[in-house]
């Protein structure tokens, strides 16, 4: 377009300049001293009653400067046209600057806890910002410290939308407003709408996770646990805390209803991992010795030392009574194959072996036992298996160490 202008303003420019030549040299009779003969031409041109009569020379002098007046025009006009685009230019780069000003002060005001001023100076410059996501966001933050709900309805919705795809960050922000109110059943219920299109997202289940133990939903925790084990962006320490501690919530929550008759199905309910856990299978039999189930308990343990084995559990062991204390026995002579040296394990087989009466083997195990380790509960039912025997003086001095230490 630019050639095609700049061309004919060269053939105008020397269509005029030709045409002026021409004229004076003819005025000057230039051509007649030369013995050239060139005729000036005739124009004319009518329109209705009006009419234009002029030489040909002349008429292409007023064509180009009718040409040349008519690029003047439209240069004037294109200039004018390109400087109120440079002015706009000018304009919105003043006010994005302006809004980048405001913004940073309305963030700086809302890190101060300057609620009101923060919402004014962040919504004001929302409109010119270069992320009014952030600013509508903020500003639903301010507005709900002053306890505007309205307010914060409203520049939360104004966030979403102002930036496409934006409803995962507004609804988290929406959450950790309610969260920080303790309005949890709120909460809840937007982490719920917000998972039926995010249901594996991190910080979502996250939200979700604290929310459902600030209500103690425990039930519900334990539904989440298979999704959690899977969003492998959680730390297995931190998973496997959680799951602990909605085991024992569970089974606390069954030791008080029915009389701790649905302990051994909450118990069983638990994944494996989690049953065979110290402080898990420590608190079940715990609770089932609460509420007198002591030959589940046995059950219990008879089972989970075969995964996880702990001092405290094998005494404890020898302390039940099961239905059948032969078998009870058995099991643990079996364990002791594995662990020879286990002072605490020997301790449980002299006690199980005198509570069936059997002086000889309960000794035989005791001994050993105290030849590894001086423990008190060894000295304890050694004195006790002295007694039996007859042997008296004996049985003080053992009874004597088990309460020195």
């Amino acid at each position: 377009m630019r050639l095609l202008i700049v061309t004919l303003l060269v053939v105008v420019a020397l269509a005029l300049v030709g045409g002026a030549v021409l004229a004076v040299f003819n005025q000057w009779n230039v051509f007649a001293a030369l013995g050239l003969d060139i005729d000036p031409g005739y124009v004319m041109l009518s329109y209705e009653s009006l009419t234009l009569e002029t030489s040909f020379w002349m008429f292409l002098i007023l064509t180009a400067v009718a040409l040349f007046a008519v690029y003047f025009v439209l240069r004037t006009l294109l200039v004018i046209i390109g400087s109120d685009r440079r002015f706009n230019e000018w304009r919105q780069r003043r006010r994005s600057v302006r809004a980048r000003r405001q913004t940073t002060r309305g963030l700086l005001a809302l890190a101060q806890g300057q609620w009101r001023r923060a919402e004014r100076n962040l919504t004001s410059s929302a409109k010119d910002a270069d992320q009014p996501l952030i600013n509508y966001l903020a500003a639903a933050r301010a507005a709900y410290e002053q306890g505007k709900n309205e307010a914060t309805d409203e520049w939360l919705k104004a966030a979403s939308q102002s930036t496409k795809g934006s409803d995962l960050a507004v609804g988290i922000t929406q959450v950790q407003l309610l969260q920080s109110r303790n309005q949890n059943e709120q909460a809840l219920a937007v982490l719920l709408k917000l998972r039926e299109d995010h249901p594996r997202h991190p910080y979502l289940l996250k939200l979700l996770v604290k929310t459902l133990q600030d209500l103690s939903d425990w039930v519900a925790l334990n539904e989440l646990l298979p999704t959690l084990r899977k969003a492998t962006k959680i730390p297995a320490d931190e998973l496997k805390k959680l799951e602990e501690k909605v085991a024992l919530q569970l089974l606390d929550r069954a030791r008080h209803a029915h009389g701790g008759r649905d302990l051994v199905k909450t118990f069983d309910g638990l994944s494996r991992d989690v049953r065979n856990t110290h402080t898990v299978l420590s608190c079940y039999v715990g609770l089932l010795l609460e509420t007198e189930q002591e030959e589940k308990a046995e059950e219990a343990l008879r089972s989970g030392l075969k995964s996880v084995w702990h001092d405290d559990l094998v005494e404890t062991f020898g302390r039940l009574k099961g239905a059948d204390a032969g078998k009870q026995l058995l099991f643990a002579e079996q364990q002791l194959q594995e662990r020879p040296n286990d002072p605490v394990l020997l301790l449980t087989l002299g006690r199980l072996a005198l509570r069936q009466n059997d002086i000889e083997k309960a000794r035989e195990y005791l001994q050993t036992g105290l030849r590894i380790k001086g423990l008190p509960g060894l000295h304890a039912e050694m004195g006790k298996v002295m007694l039996a025997e007859g042997d008296e003086t004996l049985a003080c001095e053992h009874f004597q160490l088990a309460l020195g230490h």
